[in-house]
């Protein structure tokens, strides 16, 4: 009777449980700090809790370089149980067959489906299509504004009251900027990153200026270049180095942009609120963090990247999966990733817990993010979207090192996008 019971209570929790299982993992790391090591750490805690299961991590790099290997092993036949992609990557992923929606599983298992509920509705903008879910939000963010509050008390600005608008940043920025009795620059006003092959900063700013790079009712074929908005975003990039002197010549990078923030070169940043965990602990001075100033109106795209489930992998290994990414995605986890990155937690449940409201009440810098969902779009979702985002980097680009006038740059971009989606818009 004993082993009737016992082999009743293993048929219900699955015999395949019973055995180990290896799930393959990539994932990607966006803004500077130790974040694959929180993440391995995050992965090792889910294995002792399921010793069954086996993790093997693959860190892929940056955004773009993960989603290269993740294709590769996709077109190799050999796709990882599940990945952290850009969420704005699902048209691509779906144009190669290369995905499948959680809403079969959803369906069986009521947890998996209240997660999806209580994910941020400006956080899953990017996740869904057509009614299904392809995604499921892990390290999410919207880019915010970083000050320095020890040099705008020392320009004689208030700490407490960072710029609203384009004007007055450039009004701060001026304030801000110092240099030596040579006229040379020891600090700047603020920067801008204009990373090479992405386009998020400049969908911000045209998003403040009234537009959207993407047409919403396009089904990611119309992608809007040539707008008023977008060259309005782009010449301010290039007017704040070239005409108003108040940040650096050039191509200003992702990377370094939030370590020489730390290091006090420039006082006020744009960037990824998943760099706050970095400058939280190498700021040596007080900063505050604000929403986007605006041009007509506050906006910003969500950013970061999700969990996907691919087609080809062994079916059998889908409810360790599930479970995998239910764990990573869960409240509790969701907040300590908040705490450790600075990326938002995505899950509405995580700010209720004791862990986070202490978070909150001693770093309150981190509730900008949270708090510019309310304005958010989402992420310039299209086909081939690595194609175009190059395409209009380079427009960027061009305008801000003075190669283009930004009518030519964006005329010229949006040609080039256009014969980009072609392959996978005609009808």
């Amino acid at each position: 009777m004993i082993r009737k019971v016992l082999f009743g209570i293993l048929g219900v929790l699955g015999l395949g449980l019973a055995q180990q299982t290896t799930l393959t993992f990539y994932y990607p790391v966006g803004v500077a700090g130790p974040l694959a090591r929180f993440i391995e750490g995050y992965v090792n805690e889910f294995e002792k809790r399921n010793p069954n299961i086996k993790v093997n991590t693959v860190f892929g790099g940056n955004y773009e370089e993960n989603q290269a290997k993740v294709v590769a092993s996709i077109r190799a036949g050999n796709p990882p149980d599940t990945a952290i992609l850009l969420s704005q990557q699902l048209y691509t992923l779906l144009a190669m067959d290369a995905i499948e929606s959680f809403d079969a599983y959803m369906a069986k298992d009521n947890d998996l489906k209240q997660a999806v509920q209580d994910f941020f509705p400006a956080f899953m903008m990017n996740s869904k299509l057509e009614g299904k879910v392809y995604s499921l939000p892990f390290q999410r963010s919207t880019p915010i504004l970083y000050y320095n509050k020890e040099a705008f008390r020392e320009a004689g600005l208030d700490p407490e009251k960072p710029p609203q608008t384009w004007d007055e940043l450039v009004e701060y920025a001026k304030r801000l900027t110092k240099r030596d009795s040579s006229g040379q620059v020891q600090r700047y006003g603020v920067a801008i990153p204009t990373e090479d092959r992405s386009t998020w900063l400049l969908e911000a700013l045209t998003i403040q200026a009234g537009g959207l790079l993407y047409d919403p009712a396009g089904q990611g074929c119309r992608v809007l270049v040539e707008t008023e908005p977008v060259r309005k975003a782009m010449q301010f990039k290039a007017d704040l180095a070239r005409k108003y002197g108040v940040s650096p010549e050039g191509v200003i990078a992702w990377g370094s942009t939030p370590g020489d923030f730390a290091a006090g070169k420039v006082a006020m940043i744009y960037h990824s609120t998943g760099s706050l965990g970095f400058i939280r602990n190498n700021a040596r001075f007080p900063f505050g963090t604000a929403f986007q100033p605006k041009l007509v109106r506050y906006g910003v795209p969500t950013g970061g990247a999700n969990f996907y489930l691919f087609k080809g992998s062994d079916p059998a290994k889908r409810d360790a999966t599930l479970r995998f990414i239910k764990f990573m995605t869960g409240p509790e986890l969701q907040a300590q990733w908040s705490l450790d990155s600075g990326y938002v937690a995505a899950r509405r449940a995580s700010w209720n817990l004791p862990l986070m409201r202490d978070y909150a009440q001693k770093w309150p810098q981190a509730l900008v993010a949270r708090e510019q969902l309310a304005y958010a779009k989402a992420e310039l979702p299209v086909y081939s979207l690595q194609q175009v985002k190059d395409i209009i980097a380079e427009a960027e680009q061009a305008v801000v090192l003075g190669r283009k006038d930004v009518r030519e740059a964006t005329k010229e971009a949006q040609r080039r996008v256009n014969e980009a989606l072609k392959p996978f818009c005609t009808r």
